[in-house]
């Protein structure tokens, strides 16, 4: 028989935690590596571009992912911006785009002058709602940026109905979702492009560096040029700079590093879907808590393991249940991302659509930014929780964070979980 928790059990409260051991953590890089770099230190000067590393790395990308084409860059953020140009994003138009995201979301539609607009996310979730997407697009949009928070796959297969009805491209956010995947095929191969981000922060690590990943020659051929000054290093490469480019690419030194970093990520992944589904698992039916919504047939890759908290059913907002669960040895935080619209440089641009020198998209208004643009993003802070994870993180300790979110809500509602 499931125990009956009393207020007085908690460890907020003096109680005893459920887990009181460290919570697992590892090494995130390797010897591999080391010999990697060595190797390619030993040989001749390092290239400026396309080196054997990189190029290497290319290939290996596309195989793992099944797709025709992959342009290496030096980050997620520019993976994206790359991205956009290549989708033929330029000033005046609009991207939707998800209000809980990170900046790398954002900044390279700034930097091609054009405008982003936020498309709202489930009343019950962290994803961009559907309904709300389709409500944005205007004779403007050129792009629709489906962000796979944490791993969580959007809804894509109405983001392509919408695409196709409405003739836009898509380039999915898939920053914090390698190897997520829905019904089988890897989010960010759903869209014309995907992005990816492999920073310190991410599934697989490189320092810092980014991917796009497209089937479409054309595109994948602008993004190359645009990313590397538009020099003529592939055949067909317009002899001359031809326009406005950026450097970008990444260096082999990088490379390198992802490339041992890649061959483990399929492993890594899949841990943390065991700690993930785990957990899911532990917590299904426990009052006033779900786990995040997602389609039929998704597979997230767990970047954290996400939970809904219901304030109507518990009477505790996320943050006020995240400080019990943490207390119970279980590294918890609400809010996993910050509502971008409330961000200074949003606050500035609805005063003053013109406050900017370097970004004037031209049909910017003022007003265009109001605080409760996304009224369901907005209060998401209150609603959503997060467990932390890597995967050094085992089934053994997704049990034990499930538990810690059973005896929390027992103590609440004075009933067993």
């Amino acid at each position: 028989m499931a125990k009956v928790y009393r207020p007085a059990d908690l460890a907020i409260n003096g109680g005893k935690p459920v887990h009181t051991r460290p919570w697992r953590t590892g090494v995130f890089h390797f010897a591999e590596e080391l010999v990697a770099l060595e190797e390619l230190l030993s040989g001749p000067a390092l290239p400026l571009a396309r080196g054997r590393a990189v190029m290497a790395y290319r290939q290996e990308l596309q195989e793992l992912y099944g797709m025709k084409y992959a342009v290496p860059t030096s980050s997620g953020s520019t993976a994206i911006h790359v991205g956009l140009f290549a989708a033929g994003v330029g000033a005046g138009d609009e991207v939707i785009v998800s209000p809980l995201t990170d900046y790398g979301s954002i900044m390279g539609i700034f930097q091609l002058n054009a405008i982003p607009v936020f498309a709202d996310v489930q009343s019950d979730g962290l994803l961009m709602d559907l309904k709300s997407v389709a409500e944005k697009i205007t004779a403007h949009t050129r792009v629709i940026m489906p962000v796979h928070n944490g791993g969580y796959a959007v809804d894509m297969a109405g983001i392509m109905k919408l695409a196709r009805k409405h003739r836009l491209m898509v380039l999915e956010d898939c920053a914090q979702s390698h190897l997520a995947s829905l019904k089988g095929k890897y989010l960010g191969t759903f869209g014309h492009l995907g992005a990816w981000s492999t920073n310190e922060s991410k599934h697989m690590k490189s320092g810092e560096g980014g991917f796009l990943l497209t089937n479409d020659r054309k595109m994948a051929e602008l993004a190359d040029l645009f990313s590397d000054k538009c020099y003529p290093r592939f055949p067909g490469a317009p002899p001359t700079p031809a326009f406005p480019a950026l450097n970008v690419r990444l260096s082999d030194v990088n490379a390198a590093l992802a490339r041992v970093q890649l061959r483990r990520l399929p492993k890594w992944t899949a841990q943390r879907q065991a700690f993930g589904q785990a957990f899911f698992e532990g917590i299904a039916g426990v009052p006033g808590i779900k786990s995040q919504p997602q389609p039929k047939g998704a597979l997230p890759s767990f970047w954290w393991a996400l939970f809904v908290v219901d304030q109507k059913v518990l009477g505790v907002d996320a943050g006020r249940f995240c400080e019990m669960v943490k207390k119970e040895g279980i590294p918890c935080a609400a809010g996993p991302q910050r509502y971008v619209p409330a961000w200074e440089v949003f606050r500035t641009l609805n005063r003053n659509p013109k406050a900017f020198r370097a970004y004037r998209p031209g049909r910017l208004r003022k007003g265009f930014y109001p605080l409760e643009v996304a009224p369901n993003a907005q209060s998401a802070g209150e609603r959503l929780a997060v467990v932390n994870l890597t995967q050094h993180n085992t089934v053994g300790e997704a049990r034990a964070a499930a538990k810690a979110v059973r005896k929390v809500v027992g103590a609440l509602l004075g009933k067993a979980q």
